[in-house]
């Protein structure tokens, strides 16, 4: 039974996987295609944000009903909904009718029903594993993110040189296709709760927070996570605006996924080794090194050089992670985890957010003008690290990769450990 357990749960990862992969070459080409018809930082900025702001605050919603209803058909309504979204937008472009805010409605919508198979997807991995198969499943999970990090971006910056943004999209919604049949080999009764009907929806949440609140050790993980994830949604603003001034989208999408080897490393090894030390002490050395990486990534505009600190820093996401679900799961009983999931999404993503609504304003209006080539910053910053166009958010990422050193220096402390 351990077995076939593991086994269904290789069947809903591939999946997932392949899902992934297709929703990482849209968002990847939908951002080119904004940021090329408008140039401006502000307006990419929106792309990322239709595309999380939606999952992230529908996320406590997702939860509830991943616990109240089969996690299976969750699964099966998030993913089909999103491959909908996702055609719409294919039929508004080959119509000649796409524009910018049928694009941003267009991400959200898909982006509402992730938020019903995130969840689910999520609680399921607890309602088919051990506690000792969590460690190795999350390295899993990582690793699928990594391979979306590594072969999404080169796969959609030549598909998009070549055949435009329609070919991306079609293939997006494909591979939604192969996420709802993987699903559906998930048996029914592994996600049926059957006291759902005894519970009111507000009370379900509400129930939710009092778990996350009486667990001091879990809430402290959130609240780290949610300080990561601020400098993260940063780097996924900032960055492709940063490279295409100096580069083209080609070699945007090879940096980006070269880059992300390093996710696949740190997932692999994570894999197949496990975490073996303290996983409070993991997740600070993870946060510290992210930083260092960061800093060192904005200090010039060597192509070789912004490479391989993006791929150290990748390196170090797969360990945060990791540490920060095993120390939830095993903070939370596996029956409440779906309601839990949905507000640690919720709290830990916040940061995203905050990133997202205030990166284009800084780079656009504050940090560029001060580093171009007679800002107020070009004779003292602008020496050490260059001035002119995408250093503003290079110096940007640089104190983002300084607050992560001092997260890990206070965690260390006396905040998550």
């Amino acid at each position: 039974m351990k077995n076939q357990s593991y086994s269904r749960f290789l069947v809903v990862w591939a999946g997932q996987l392949f899902s992934g992969l297709g929703t990482g070459m849209t968002a990847f080409s939908l951002g080119i295609f904004v940021f090329e018809k408008t140039n401006s930082t502000t307006s990419f900025a929106w792309v990322i944000l239709s595309l999380f702001l939606p999952s992230i605050l529908l996320a406590p919603l997702g939860g509830i009903l991943a616990d109240r209803f089969d996690r299976r058909l969750m699964i099966v309504i998030g993913d089909t909904g999103s491959a909908l979204s996702v055609l719409s937008l294919l039929g508004c472009l080959l119509s000649g009718v796409l524009s910018m805010w049928m694009i941003y409605l267009g991400v959200a919508i898909g982006s509402s029903f992730a938020a019903l198979q995130g969840p689910a997807y999520k609680a399921s991995v607890s309602d088919l594993l051990t506690e000792s198969q969590f460690a190795k499943a999350g390295g899993l999970m990582q690793l699928a993110a990594s391979t979306r990090h590594l072969i999404s971006p080169v796969a959609a910056g030549v598909l998009f040189t070549i055949s435009g943004l329609k070919t991306v999209l079609l293939i997006d919604a494909t591979t939604f296709g192969l996420a709802v049949g993987a699903a559906l080999c998930i048996p029914a009764n592994v996600n049926i709760k059957q006291q759902r009907d005894q519970h009111q929806l507000l009370k379900e949440m509400k129930e939710g927070w009092e778990i996350l609140l009486a667990n001091r050790k879990v809430t402290k993980v959130i609240l780290a996570l949610a300080i990561v994830t601020f400098y993260v949604g940063y780097i996924q603003t900032l960055f492709t605006p940063m490279i295409l001034a100096i580069t083209d989208v080609k070699n945007l999408g090879a940096i980006q996924s070269v880059s992300a080897l390093g996710m696949l490393v740190g997932s692999l090894q994570i894999s197949f080794v496990g975490l073996k030390r303290d996983v409070r002490f993991q997740l600070s050395i993870g946060i510290g090194c992210g930083g260092v990486c960061l800093v060192a990534l904005g200090m010039g505009t060597n192509l070789i050089l912004i490479t391989t600190f993006l791929f150290l820093f990748f390196l170090c996401l797969p360990l945060i992670n990791t540490s920060a679900e095993v120390l939830i799961r095993t903070g939370i009983s596996v029956e409440k985890q779906g309601r839990v999931w949905g507000i640690t999404s919720l709290l830990s993503q916040t940061g995203y957010l905050v990133a997202y609504l205030s990166a284009g304003f800084l780079s656009d209006r504050i940090f560029s003008p001060l580093l171009s080539e007679n800002g107020l910053l070009a004779a003292t910053v602008g020496r050490v690290i260059g001035t002119g166009p995408g250093r503003g958010n290079a110096f940007i990422l640089m104190i983002c990769g300084t607050g992560l050193i001092l997260t890990s220096i206070r965690g260390r402390k006396n905040a998550f450990v």
